[in-house]
């Protein structure tokens, strides 16, 4: 295996997830238009993107190639996923509107505050992840899971609102914290 084609393993991993993203939402949306059941087709690229999500932070430290546009591809990935997803079920009417906004506004938050914490300090890194932000991130991600599983949750739109609400709080909760870290080191 070349050196270049081994460094960008976890790059095409994320640039995989990437693509899967809108064979995911015409699923989505054959299942609501045609109500036909992709249950399974649906459930396989559920389980894969988000496997992926975390194996392309894994292969790139286990192959000693993580690199800071890698970290940029996966968060791109990630955020494309999550929106274009909360997209698709805002216009279904599973989820409101003003979630996808919230989401918006924390992506939005989330790239100028790792901005600006990045110039206050000394590292490598690009984006500065706190815990509650990235727990509530990772439920959102999975999300589609709970309508992936709408058979097996009968009321999934109440589990999913459920999810959104305490989704909402971590968020803001993640935000104040970032912004006083931020407004405090640059005091």
């Amino acid at each position: 295996m070349t050196k270049t084609l081994k460094k960008n393993i976890p790059n095409m991993v994320s640039l995989t997830r990437m693509a899967l993203v809108l064979p995911f939402i015409m699923i989505i949306h054959d299942i609501f238009i045609y109500e036909c059941a992709k249950n399974l087709f649906l459930l396989l690229l559920f389980t894969f993107i988000i496997l992926s999500d975390v194996a392309d932070g894994y292969l790139a430290r286990k192959l000693r190639c993580a690199s800071a546009g890698g970290a940029k591809l996966d968060v791109v990935s990630d955020a494309v996923y999550t929106i274009v997803s909360l997209c698709a079920f805002a216009y279904f009417k599973v989820i409101p509107v003003w979630f996808v906004c919230v989401m918006l506004v924390k992506l939005t938050e989330f790239a100028i505050t790792s901005t600006l914490m990045k110039k206050g300090r000394k590292s490598e890194a690009v984006m500065f992840f706190d815990k509650i932000g990235k727990l509530a991130v990772s439920a959102v991600m999975v999300l589609p899971g709970i309508f992936v599983f709408r058979c097996v949750i009968t009321e999934y739109k109440t589990v999913m609102n459920s999810v959104i609400y305490l989704v909402t709080a971590m968020l803001a909760v993640s935000s104040v914290r970032r912004i006083t870290n931020v407004v405090k080191g640059n005091a």
